[in-house]
């Protein structure tokens, strides 16, 4: 894995210099791009996954109380 920061690049063609037997004439580097968000563990994605459900959650109670306390 690349370190943080750092660019990462594949060989790529254009379709005009492709040739007959499926090589590249004029092969270019591109930037390969990375995931936004990096890949969790089961952990990590438990512990994600528990905050969204608890400020859902936090959301819903307030809402209620709110809606409780205009009546």
């Amino acid at each position: 894995m690349a370190a943080p920061g750092s660019a990462m690049y594949v060989v790529g063609c254009a379709a005009e210099h492709v040739q007959q037997d499926g090589t590249c004439a004029v092969p270019v580097w591109l930037p390969y791009p990375q995931p936004v968000l990096p890949p969790l563990t089961l952990a990590e994605g438990t512990l994600v996954a528990f905050a969204i459900v608890s400020v859902w959650a936090l959301g819903v109670k307030a809402r209620l109380l709110f809606r409780a306390a205009r009546t």
